[in-house]
């Protein structure tokens, strides 16, 4: 046992998790969003392990009661944090693609029970030895039943795979969640620590793997629209910036306004109005190409940005909107119907400006709403 090697593991791995706690980005989400919360808790559970895990190295062999108390609960709290954490990750992967408490209420109560066992076992060793035991010198030796804690860490580990993959079948790519950055580290820590008696990686691994869910959620919050989970105005810009700057792509935009929303809103109150702009946006979707860009422009104005495309495939995608709209308003049982009116242009290089392009595609989505409105 190296104990310099320890400590700096342990060391980086609390620094990491510290700078995490204290950014402002985190704590002004905690209120709003269970799966921050959830991503917060886990980030202080880590951190609180890095500490214990040096103590628990730094002790180890030392004579006296009050160091052999520090050893057997410093390693208690780590077996019980260990399937903890791991089953917390795939709990906050499935809020934060899902966004369903029901779903986790339903789902969890079922996947959460290995964790559950483990925790016991790991309490449960403090009367009868079953994954370790400290001998009369105050030395740590691990049993054989500490390696179904690895076991059940790779099934979590496989299951939030699952659960990522069967997210994206259904509804396509998952943005700004690295998955393999978070599992990757976790697995060789693992891997390493099982393997190698004495070694101590898993933690610093957990730390640098929520390092990479911060820097995800970063981006998070800088180009995605809370309310809808679209991409938002920064993002379309940035996008529409490096797509008219390709001179072998061709580039178009569907403008889509919400019809009467202003009446929901005054009708149904604010949230129903909130409601209303993320079922468009479940909508939108559905009913767009993968390659397609979605953002929320602007209040209830939506706009797709598509490369290398054409007027027919523009056309393609207002049809597929209106069918899945259609759909909706049969399937769904809301207090409102939505309505979309939607018009598109094609940037053309030669004459149009940035202001002009929208402009166009603005002016094409308005005859459509003023056609609706004059029926009425």
């Amino acid at each position: 046992m190296n104990i310099v090697a320890v400590a700096t593991s342990d060391y980086i791995g609390a620094l990491l998790l510290i700078a995490m706690l204290v950014s402002s980005r985190i704590r002004r989400a905690d209120d709003e969003h269970p799966e921050v919360r959830l991503f917060s808790v886990i980030t202080i559970l880590t951190l609180i392990a890095c500490i214990v895990d040096y103590l628990t190295f730094y002790v180890d062999g030392k004579p006296g009661i009050l160091m052999k108390i520090i050893n057997m609960f410093g390693n208690t709290y780590c077996f019980i944090a260990n399937p903890v954490f791991i089953a917390s990750w795939c709990v906050y992967a499935d809020l934060r693609l899902y966004h369903s408490r029901s779903r986790i209420r339903k789902y969890y109560r079922f996947a959460m029970i290995p964790a559950e066992i483990m925790v016991i076992i790991a309490i449960l060793n403090n009367f009868i030895p079953l994954i370790y035991y400290i001998d009369k010198q105050n030395i740590y030796h691990r049993l054989p039943l500490s390696y179904v804690y690895y076991m059940v860490d790779a099934g979590y580990l496989i299951l939030s795979v699952f659960i990522i993959k069967g997210y994206e079948r259904r509804y396509g790519k998952v943005r700004f969640f690295p998955m393999y950055l978070m599992v990757l580290p976790v697995v060789l820590g693992c891997a390493f620590q099982a393997v190698f008696y004495g070694v101590s990686l898993i933690w610093v691994s957990l730390a640098v793997g929520l390092t990479s869910m911060y820097m995800a959620l970063q981006n998070e919050f800088s180009y995605l629209d809370r309310l809808t989970g679209l991409y938002n105005r920064a993002y379309f810009d940035y996008q529409l910036d490096a797509a008219i700057k390709d001179p072998g792509s061709k580039t178009g935009a569907i403008m889509i306004d919400v019809d009467y929303f202003k009446q929901i809103n005054d009708t149904y109150g604010h949230s129903t109005g909130d409601e209303a702009l993320i079922d468009v946006a479940r909508v939108i979707r559905l009913s767009k190409p993968d390659k397609v860009v979605a953002t929320r422009f602007a209040g209830d104005e939506f706009i797709l940005l598509a490369k290398n495309t054409s007027d027919r495939e523009m056309n393609a995608i207002i049809d597929s909107i209106r069918e899945e709209v259609n759909m909706f308003n049969e399937t769904e049982n809301r207090q409102y119907k939505l309505s979309l009116s939607l018009g598109y242009a094609i940037y053309d290089p030669g004459k149009d400006t940035v202001d002009d392009f929208l402009k166009r595609m603005d002016d094409n989505m308005y005859d459509e709403k003023n056609q609706k409105h004059a029926k009425r």
